[in-house]
């Protein structure tokens, strides 16, 4: 009872009526018929039916689904989806009833990829999401995870696309204020891919709050565009990372400093995760990606369900080495049910890629909310202790010019390359990267307390010098430019493909050599 009251207290009057909403129970949507959403042309496609049947598998196997009460999916309708869609791309997607069609479909969109039962399983994801959101509302549930696919994030109005088809967050975000009458719903994005459906899906709509954690690699990383970057509007926040392999302790930093003041200052009725687990430690971008450890994901739930108790729902995007997803989707249920979870440790001094982001967001953000005003006065008062200027931004860079430009006529010309994105990782990578996971399950310590840093350590974290600079230029650059070169080899011959983009076939399509 003493921790419920600190929290009621903490969180402010408002959120008492919330807080007492998460003794409900946890809820879970999930359907094997999302299983036949399976490509029929390609084997090497890392969104897989095993995605989310390894997830489920695990939480029946841990008894975290025991006491849950099954949402029952069902396929989204017409009305639903066009809160988000357009019909004529429903229509579209229902013409579609052979591989070959199908294949033929994904000529001109990017890392789309579909089979004959795709729109079946696409329905059942949106219409599983929007009745989680609707059965947490009604009190229901409390907390709850839709383990649904195909993903959504990527996908906006008639583009589908990143393996999406319909955006089953910004679907269930939109039916909850448009149907439900929730005043604010915030939607928080750690998949390591940007929230490139969801953005364009909500920036309009002042009810809807929007936060992404993604690669940017000063736009070198998929999408290839600027929109990515921190400097959003007051209803966006993004965390541009610009270095790989920034850690769960980076990313609790970047939720103490920004995200977490900003969402209690606004004051959201709901919390939608797209929770994707991507960019988790050792998922198949290896040491380009980044380093979030299992129970890092557990902790990021725990501290948004402290914001929105009981109306904290996540929903399943991203992922795609199991070892790695499974677990971290273990983890992060362990924190949506306010289970214990095993201690992370916040670094004395962010990363200098990640402190960049952070900093800039606080300076940006600054000019729209006054937790972020009061935050930067802080900062900036460290700066001038330490014998330091004032913070502000660096003029920054952009890599991405040339590629989204190209991208753009492959498209045009539909000569989109329909396979082999991503090789599957060889035997030895595998072997390495599982004992690598399972050294960190057994180093897990439950017993050591993880209490969230002092203001003053968190300051502190954020320290700007000339050595914080320097390691934020450097340690941005090998992964940045492996990105960059690997377009530029590209169009110089070195390599056949890159992605979407394929050499034989756009030399087809111009009818001549490349």
């Amino acid at each position: 009872m003493l921790r419920s009251c600190l929290l009621v207290y903490r969180l402010g009057p408002s959120h008492v009526r919330l807080f007492s909403s998460s003794a409900r129970p946890f809820g879970f949507a999930y359907d094997e018929r999302m299983l036949a959403h399976d490509c029929p042309y390609d084997s090497t496609m890392a969104e897989k039916p095993e995605r989310m049947k390894l997830i489920y598998e695990r939480l029946v196997k841990e008894k975290q689904l025991e006491k849950a009460v099954n949402i029952p999916a069902r396929p989204a309708t017409d009305e639903e989806l066009a809160l988000n869609h357009p019909l004529e791309l429903v229509k579209e997607l229902e013409d579609l009833n052979t591989p070959e069609q199908c294949e033929e479909y994904c000529k001109d969109k990017e890392i789309l990829w579909l089979g004959p039962r795709s729109m079946e399983a696409a329905r059942l994801a949106a219409g599983a999401s929007i009745d989680l959101v609707k059965a947490s509302v009604e009190g229901r549930i409390g907390n709850g995870f839709a383990i649904v696919r195909p993903p959504g994030h990527h996908a906006y109005g008639r583009t589908p696309q990143g393996y999406c088809v319909f955006n089953n967050v910004a679907v269930a975000a939109k039916y909850a204020v448009e149907k439900l009458g929730l005043e604010k719903v915030a939607i928080v994005d750690f998949d390591i891919h940007p929230a490139n459906g969801t953005l364009p899906s909500v920036k309009d709509d002042s009810r809807l709050h929007l936060t992404s954690f993604h690669a940017y690699h000063h736009g070198a990383f998929w999408p290839f565009e600027r929109d990515y970057d921190y400097d959003t509007k007051k209803e966006q926040l993004f965390f541009p990372l610009n270095g790989a392999m920034n850690t769960e302790g980076d990313y609790l930093s970047a939720f103490h400093h920004v995200l977490l003041p900003v969402l209690r200052e606004w004051k959201p009725d709901m919390i939608l995760i797209s929770a994707g687990f991507d960019a988790g430690y050792c998922d198949i971008m290896l040491d380009m990606g980044q380093s979030v450890k299992s129970h890092g994901y557990g902790h990021m739930a725990r501290q948004l369900a402290e914001i929105a108790p009981g109306r904290t729902l996540a929903i399943l995007e991203g992922g795609y080495f199991p070892h790695n997803y499974v677990e971290s989707a273990h983890m992060m249920v362990r924190g949506l049910q306010n289970e214990p979870l095993p201690a992370v440790e916040y670094p004395s001094l962010a990363q200098g890629p990640i402190r960049e982001t952070i900093l800039n967001n606080i300076h940006h953000h600054s000019a729209h909310w006054k937790c972020m005003k009061a935050k930067l006065e802080r900062i900036q008062q460290q700066q001038r202790r330490l014998g330091l200027a004032d913070y502000t931004p660096s003029p920054r860079l952009f890599l991405g010019h040339g590629i989204r430009d190209y991208w753009n006529t492959v498209k045009e010309m539909r000569a989109v390359r329909t396979r082999e994105w991503f090789p599957p990782l060889d035997e030895a990578t595998t072997k390495a990267s599982i004992e690598k996971i399972d050294a960190v399950k057994k180093a897990y310590d439950y017993s050591k307390p993880c209490p969230t840093p002092a203001e003053g350590a968190l300051t502190e974290q954020l320290v700007w010098d000339e050595k914080a600079r320097a390691e934020s230029y450097i340690k941005s650059a090998p992964a940045s430019l492996c990105m960059y070169n690997e377009f530029y080899d590209f169009l110089a011959g070195k390599i056949p493909n890159m992605m979407i983009c394929d050499r034989t076939i756009l030399s087809e399509k111009a009818g001549k050599k490349l």
